[in-house]
């Protein structure tokens, strides 16, 4: 009895796995260590997608907004406060940024208080702006600075 019981050990032993398989819950744990780390290194917004590249060779100019200083003196009855298509100067009052990112070149308003706004400089000659309100640069097609 005792080579029978040793040679069963042996090919119970012979017949395992070689390698063993990971049980479902190590398998959806990494999954979703995969799925936090790509939303992670994506744009950090829920369901947003990285803008989508130009084909090659097709290249847009970017839009250019009217940048005209406002009138020196215009009666304060007939005045329009406030840059509707942005300003080259910012009017008294008027203090949202319109930068223009020189990788992504996407347009991006800063408003004070947030992270960059102090470093921000605006070149009007580049197409950048300064506003009066976040409706105005959100409907000149600018975006909130994320930080």
């Amino acid at each position: 009895m005792g080579i029978e019981r040793l040679a069963h050990r042996i090919d119970r032993w012979l017949r395992r796995p070689r390698f063993r398989t990971p049980g479902s819950g190590i398998v959806l744990a990494v999954l979703l260590v995969a799925v936090l780390l790509l939303r992670a290194s994506g744009s950090g917004a829920p369901g947003a997608r990285p803008p989508r590249p130009s084909p090659p060779g097709v290249t847009e100019p970017p839009a250019r907004i009217s940048l005209e200083a406002p009138p020196a003196e215009v009666p304060a009855e007939t005045a329009d406060p406030g840059c509707p298509q942005g300003c080259a100067a910012p009017p008294s009052g008027c203090e949202v940024k319109g930068n223009i990112s020189f990788k992504t070149g996407e347009r991006i308003y800063h408003l004070p208080g947030q992270s960059f706004y102090d470093k921000t400089v605006i070149s009007p000659d580049r197409g950048e702006a300064w506003f009066c309100t976040e409706a105005e640069a959100r409907a000149n097609g600018w975006r909130k600075s994320k930080r």
